[in-house]
Protein backbone atom coordinates (compact mmCIF):
# COMPACT_ATOMS: atom_id res chain seq x y z
CA UNK A 1 0.00 0.00 0.00
CA UNK A 2 1.07 3.29 -1.00
CA UNK A 3 1.10 6.90 1.01
CA UNK A 4 -0.92 8.21 -1.75
CA UNK A 5 -3.48 5.25 -0.81
CA UNK A 6 -3.78 6.37 2.94
CA UNK A 7 -4.11 9.94 2.43
CA UNK A 8 -7.46 11.37 2.62
CA UNK A 9 -8.70 12.87 -1.06
CA UNK A 10 -9.39 16.45 -0.65
CA UNK A 11 -11.93 18.05 -3.55
CA UNK A 12 -10.29 20.01 -5.97
CA UNK A 13 -11.89 23.81 -3.92
CA UNK A 14 -9.98 22.79 -0.75
CA UNK A 15 -7.01 22.15 -2.08
CA UNK A 16 -6.99 25.21 -3.96
CA UNK A 17 -7.69 27.11 -0.64
CA UNK A 18 -5.14 25.18 0.95
CA UNK A 19 -2.71 26.04 -1.76
CA UNK A 20 -3.77 29.80 -1.47
CA UNK A 21 -3.26 30.32 2.23
CA UNK A 22 0.39 28.96 1.98
CA UNK A 23 1.20 31.06 -1.14
CA UNK A 24 -0.62 34.08 0.91
CA UNK A 25 1.65 32.97 4.53
CA UNK A 26 4.82 33.09 1.75
CA UNK A 27 4.08 36.58 0.40
CA UNK A 28 3.50 37.81 3.82
CA UNK A 29 6.58 36.23 5.50
CA UNK A 30 8.66 38.14 2.31
CA UNK A 31 6.96 41.66 3.05
CA UNK A 32 7.47 41.12 6.89
CA UNK A 33 11.31 40.71 6.15
CA UNK A 34 11.78 43.37 4.03
CA UNK A 35 13.10 43.38 0.31
CA UNK A 36 16.05 46.47 1.05
CA UNK A 37 13.60 49.30 1.12
CA UNK A 38 14.78 51.81 3.84
CA UNK A 39 12.78 54.75 4.27
CA UNK A 40 14.89 57.47 6.15
CA UNK A 41 15.16 61.25 5.98
CA UNK A 42 18.87 61.24 6.09
CA UNK A 43 21.37 63.82 4.38
CA UNK A 44 22.62 63.12 1.27
CA UNK A 45 26.09 63.01 2.65
CA UNK A 46 25.36 60.00 4.71
CA UNK A 47 26.37 57.06 2.53
CA UNK A 48 23.84 54.13 3.40
CA UNK A 49 22.65 51.04 1.76
CA UNK A 50 19.05 49.96 0.30
CA UNK A 51 16.23 52.36 -1.36
CA UNK A 52 15.17 55.77 -0.12
CA UNK A 53 12.17 56.83 0.48
CA UNK A 54 12.40 60.96 0.79
CA UNK A 55 10.25 63.89 -0.35
CA UNK A 56 9.93 64.73 -4.31
CA UNK A 57 10.37 68.33 -3.04
CA UNK A 58 13.77 69.84 -1.72
CA UNK A 59 14.20 69.11 1.99
CA UNK A 60 16.80 72.87 2.38
CA UNK A 61 13.41 75.43 1.44
CA UNK A 62 10.47 75.25 4.55
CA UNK A 63 8.86 78.29 3.35
CA UNK A 64 7.74 80.08 -0.17
CA UNK A 65 6.19 83.39 -1.60
CA UNK A 66 4.17 83.50 -3.93
CA UNK A 67 3.24 86.95 -4.95
CA UNK A 68 0.42 87.98 -7.65
CA UNK A 69 1.47 87.11 -11.18
CA UNK A 70 1.94 89.35 -13.87
CA UNK A 71 -0.23 89.67 -16.92
CA UNK A 72 1.03 90.85 -20.24
CA UNK A 73 -2.32 89.83 -21.96
CA UNK A 74 -5.57 91.40 -22.07
CA UNK A 75 -7.72 89.04 -20.11
CA UNK A 76 -7.98 90.41 -17.07
CA UNK A 77 -8.39 88.18 -14.15
CA UNK A 78 -6.21 84.74 -14.94
CA UNK A 79 -3.42 86.14 -12.68
CA UNK A 80 -5.10 86.56 -9.74
CA UNK A 81 -7.05 83.07 -10.43
CA UNK A 82 -3.84 81.62 -11.41
CA UNK A 83 -2.05 82.91 -7.95
CA UNK A 84 -4.49 81.90 -5.91
CA UNK A 85 -5.12 78.40 -7.48
CA UNK A 86 -0.90 77.83 -6.97
CA UNK A 87 -1.12 78.43 -3.66
CA UNK A 88 -3.69 75.86 -2.46
CA UNK A 89 -1.60 73.40 -4.74
CA UNK A 90 1.25 74.56 -2.73
CA UNK A 91 -0.46 74.12 0.38
CA UNK A 92 -1.97 71.45 -0.26
CA UNK A 93 0.39 68.81 -2.30
CA UNK A 94 3.91 70.42 -1.37
CA UNK A 95 6.06 70.25 2.16
CA UNK A 96 6.39 74.26 1.81
CA UNK A 97 3.96 77.41 3.82
CA UNK A 98 3.61 79.89 1.83
CA UNK A 99 4.31 83.17 4.10
CA UNK A 100 4.72 86.83 2.97
CA UNK A 101 7.99 87.88 0.51
CA UNK A 102 9.95 89.41 4.11
CA UNK A 103 9.81 85.71 6.06
CA UNK A 104 9.89 83.38 3.06
CA UNK A 105 12.93 81.54 1.82
CA UNK A 106 12.35 81.71 -1.64
CA UNK A 107 9.68 83.26 -4.19
CA UNK A 108 7.64 82.06 -6.93
CA UNK A 109 7.43 84.53 -9.67
CA UNK A 110 4.85 84.20 -12.43
CA UNK A 111 3.98 86.29 -15.60
CA UNK A 112 1.16 85.04 -17.70
CA UNK A 113 2.47 85.94 -21.31
CA UNK A 114 -0.44 84.91 -23.56
CA UNK A 115 -3.86 83.38 -23.02
CA UNK A 116 -5.73 82.27 -26.40
CA UNK A 117 -8.52 80.32 -27.23
CA UNK A 118 -9.94 78.77 -30.29
CA UNK A 119 -12.35 76.49 -31.65
CA UNK A 120 -12.12 73.36 -32.47
CA UNK A 121 -15.30 71.81 -34.03
CA UNK A 122 -18.27 74.28 -34.76
CA UNK A 123 -21.81 73.47 -35.16
CA UNK A 124 -22.76 73.10 -38.84
CA UNK A 125 -25.77 75.38 -38.60
CA UNK A 126 -24.93 77.87 -36.36
CA UNK A 127 -21.58 78.32 -36.45
CA UNK A 128 -21.07 78.58 -33.16
CA UNK A 129 -18.40 76.75 -31.10
CA UNK A 130 -18.91 72.82 -30.04
CA UNK A 131 -15.45 72.54 -28.49
CA UNK A 132 -12.88 75.13 -27.85
CA UNK A 133 -9.46 75.00 -26.75
CA UNK A 134 -7.97 77.01 -23.91
CA UNK A 135 -3.92 77.95 -24.15
CA UNK A 136 -2.45 79.70 -21.24
CA UNK A 137 1.12 80.57 -21.46
CA UNK A 138 3.90 81.60 -17.86
CA UNK A 139 7.06 82.89 -17.19
CA UNK A 140 8.05 81.35 -13.67
CA UNK A 141 11.13 81.67 -11.59
CA UNK A 142 11.41 80.62 -8.24
CA UNK A 143 14.56 82.03 -6.47
CA UNK A 144 16.16 81.09 -2.80
CA UNK A 145 15.76 84.35 -1.21
CA UNK A 146 18.73 83.16 1.52
CA UNK A 147 21.23 82.86 -1.78
CA UNK A 148 19.86 84.23 -5.03
CA UNK A 149 20.25 80.95 -6.63
CA UNK A 150 17.38 80.36 -9.25
CA UNK A 151 16.26 76.78 -8.02
CA UNK A 152 13.67 76.73 -11.23
CA UNK A 153 13.05 78.96 -14.30
CA UNK A 154 10.29 77.97 -17.46
CA UNK A 155 9.72 80.14 -20.03
CA UNK A 156 6.80 79.77 -21.92
CA UNK A 157 5.28 76.86 -19.43
CA UNK A 158 1.50 76.17 -21.05
CA UNK A 159 -0.93 74.54 -20.57
CA UNK A 160 -3.91 73.91 -22.81
CA UNK A 161 -7.77 72.48 -21.58
CA UNK A 162 -10.86 71.36 -24.39
CA UNK A 163 -14.19 72.64 -23.55
CA UNK A 164 -17.86 72.85 -24.10
CA UNK A 165 -19.39 75.39 -24.91
CA UNK A 166 -22.92 73.83 -26.17
CA UNK A 167 -22.50 71.55 -22.57
CA UNK A 168 -22.97 74.93 -20.87
CA UNK A 169 -19.27 75.58 -19.98
CA UNK A 170 -18.38 79.10 -21.35
CA UNK A 171 -14.58 80.71 -21.30
CA UNK A 172 -15.10 81.40 -17.81
CA UNK A 173 -15.51 77.47 -16.81
CA UNK A 174 -12.64 76.29 -19.38
CA UNK A 175 -9.87 78.71 -17.91
CA UNK A 176 -11.30 78.10 -14.53
CA UNK A 177 -9.99 74.34 -14.92
CA UNK A 178 -6.76 75.53 -17.21
CA UNK A 179 -5.96 77.42 -14.10
CA UNK A 180 -6.35 74.40 -11.69
CA UNK A 181 -4.93 71.95 -13.93
CA UNK A 182 -2.00 74.60 -14.22
CA UNK A 183 -1.26 74.94 -11.01
CA UNK A 184 -1.00 71.60 -10.72
CA UNK A 185 2.04 71.27 -13.21
CA UNK A 186 3.60 74.76 -12.04
CA UNK A 187 3.48 72.93 -8.31
CA UNK A 188 4.77 69.76 -10.15
CA UNK A 189 7.75 71.64 -11.40
CA UNK A 190 8.98 72.76 -7.90
CA UNK A 191 9.92 69.23 -7.38
CA UNK A 192 13.29 68.43 -6.85
CA UNK A 193 15.80 67.61 -9.32
CA UNK A 194 16.62 63.62 -9.37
Amino acid sequence: MSYRSLRPRLPKATALRACGSHVALLLTVLLLTGCGYNQTGSSKNEITSGYHWNSLFREDVQSVAVPIFTNKDYRRGVELRLTEAVIKQIETRAPYKVVPKDRADTVLEGQITQVWAAAITRDYQTNLPREQILNITVDLIWKDLRNGQILMQRKNFSRQVVFYPTLGEGEFIGSQDAVEKFAMDIVQEMQADW
